[in-house]
């Protein structure tokens, strides 16, 4: 009982509520009058045609206009919302050629604002123009970009007009489990977000998908509980459609009275507000229900009106206009990417050649180290060299002078074994000779004579030092490449090098020419000197 009282209450203050806000926009004028600023006109002028696009798209769009001729042409973002508000105005009376130009116009403003969220919009928008004109194939591409764009976003209300609208074509092409499967994600992601409006959409799909299952009984249940929730709270788009759903549930089930009673319903609606593909429907179908009811004339008269509708939306021309904006549009973005392909290769290019020049500046700065470095190490190499020669300069030198003084000590040497000889000569004939006086003269004599072999004793220890010094290294040498050479034989090495003769080493040693003559072969065997080259030679080579 006091639910029955306070429904009309209700009522009266929901009434009061959308005539103050009809007065709000209706006396729009006076207000303009006040405000002075450019901006806030433009502002008031698209709120009220975002408020009359549920109510009345002819006062929608002369908002619009006014708004329109107010912005300025460096003003996109006003501009796009504008161009994108008046491709709904046309999409709604069903002129899908001149609201798809305006949403595509829109478009490229949104893409040079970069603004994700409204681009989303658009291609939802654009593919749910392409779903009317039967290209469901097309219209479901839309629907996945602009998906992809809300997820980015995190856009959820977004994602699931995507998923209600890609539902919608796959049940237009009959693919009904498709079509189930995204139906239910929408109701998920709605349900999850808490947005009745939405969610009552998608009950009201599901309903016209069950019919497309033939459970009209199911689906006409959801419409008529529906049916109160969305003449509140949603567009006169969608009462006009959910009458006319209900009526075909009804037509479906041979309850023609109802099915005629929310037609008209359905025709009221769709006539005052201009929906001319609501208008064609609902001839088709009243057409339908009198040939039913066998009344022929009406049954003729409305699919008379169906053709005149079905030919005012998708007359040639207007199919050749959207075909070329649909070209148009294929072409921009083509073009576009392009440019974005020609701008990546230049790009490119220009990091090639940008390489290309800091690969040769470095290889300029690295050979001029190189250069550098090699003059510096040729400067030392140089250095090294002249210290070198002058070094071998001076210890040829000295060689030369020892190899001199080494030859007067063999000289001095031969002449003191030549001494000793005659010596030993005088000493047996002094034998020979008697009495004592003599034998101490003798012995005076000799001591005499010995006294200065002593020195030429001395001479000969120089000598061996002087040998020492020229053959400095080479003993070690030679022990090191010829280990089974005695210590006799290295030191006849050592003469060897000094090119001294047979008989100047036999006499140095002490030696007799036959012994010396014997080592030499011993040597020339263990260095394994080929026959063809002198001893003196290969040991000089060592």
């Amino acid at each position: 009982m006091i639910i029955r009282l306070l429904l009309p209450l209700f009522f009266w203050i929901f009434t009061l509520k959308l005539q103050a806000q009809s007065n709000l926009y209706e006396n729009i004028q006076s207000r303009l009058d006040t405000i002075y600023e450019v901006s806030q006109k433009i502002k008031l002028l698209t709120e009220a045609g975002d408020y009359y696009l549920e109510r009345d798209l002819y006062k929608a769009e002369n908002y619009y206009r006014k708004a329109e001729r107010l912005i300025d042409s460096d003003d996109i973002q006003n501009k796009a919302n504008i161009l994108k508000n008046l491709g709904s105005v046309y999409y709604r009376r069903s002129d899908y050629s001149e609201g798809l130009s305006y949403y595509l116009k829109s478009k490229k403003l949104y893409e040079k604002l970069k603004d994700t969220v409204n681009l989303g919009i658009l291609l939802l928008k654009e593919g749910m123009t392409y779903r009317y004109l039967e290209e469901n194939k097309r219209a479901i591409k839309n629907y996945n970009e602009s998906l992809k764009l809300a997820s980015k976003i995190k856009d959820s209300t977004l994602m699931g007009r995507c998923y209600l609208a890609t539902a919608g074509s796959y049940k237009r092409m009959n693919e009904i489990d498709s079509s189930s499967l995204y139906y239910h994600k929408a109701l998920k992601l709605f349900r999850k977000i808490n947005n009745e409006l939405k969610i009552s959409n998608v009950r009201n799909d599901l309903a016209v998908l069950y019919g497309k299952e033939n459970q009209y009984d199911k689906a006409l249940a959801i419409h008529l509980k529906n049916l109160g929730f969305i003449k509140e709270n949603h567009s006169k788009t969608n009462v006009s459609t959910t009458y006319f759903n209900i009526a075909f549930s009804y037509y479906k089930l041979k309850q023609y009275d109802k099915a005629l009673k929310y037609l008209d319903s359905s025709h009221a609606i769709a006539k005052k507000e201009g929906f001319k593909y609501r208008l064609s429907r609902i001839a088709g179908q009243r057409s339908s229900v009198y040939a039913k009811q066998k009344q022929y004339q009406k049954a003729y008269i409305n699919h008379v009106l169906y053709k005149r509708y079905s030919d005012s939306i998708f007359n040639l021309k207007k199919q050749k206009q959207i075909r070329e904006l649909q070209l148009q549009h294929d072409f921009d973005n083509e073009k576009k990417e392009l440019e974005i392909i020609a701008h990546k290769k230049e790009l490119k290019s220009r990091l090639y050649g940008l390489l290309i020049i800091l690969i040769l500046f470095f290889a300029v700065i690295i050979g001029y180290l190189v250069w550098r470095d090699r003059i510096a190490h040729n400067k030392i190499m140089e250095d090294q060299f002249e210290k070198e020669r002058l070094k071998k300069e001076v210890l040829s030198e000295k060689v030369k002078t020892s190899e001199s003084e080494l030859k007067n000590l063999i000289a001095d040497n031969s002449m003191r074994l030549e001494f000793i000889k005659q010596l030993s000569k005088q000493i047996k004939k002094d034998k020979l000779s008697t009495g004592c006086k003599n034998v101490q003269n003798y012995a005076n004599t000799l001591l005499f004579k010995l006294q200065q072999q002593i020195g030429t004793e001395n001479k000969l220890s120089v000598l061996k030092d002087k040998i020492n010094e020229v053959n400095q290294g080479f003993d070690t040498e030679i022990i090191q490449r010829f280990p089974s050479l005695t210590k006799t034989e290295r030191e006849v090495c050592a003469l060897l090098r000094l090119n001294l003769s047979i008989k100047e080493i036999a006499s140095i040693r002490n030696s007799s020419i036959d012994s010396i003559k014997a080592l030499r072969y011993r040597i020339r065997k263990k260095l394994e000197v080929p026959k063809n080259e002198e001893l003196e030679h290969f040991v000089q080579s060592l």
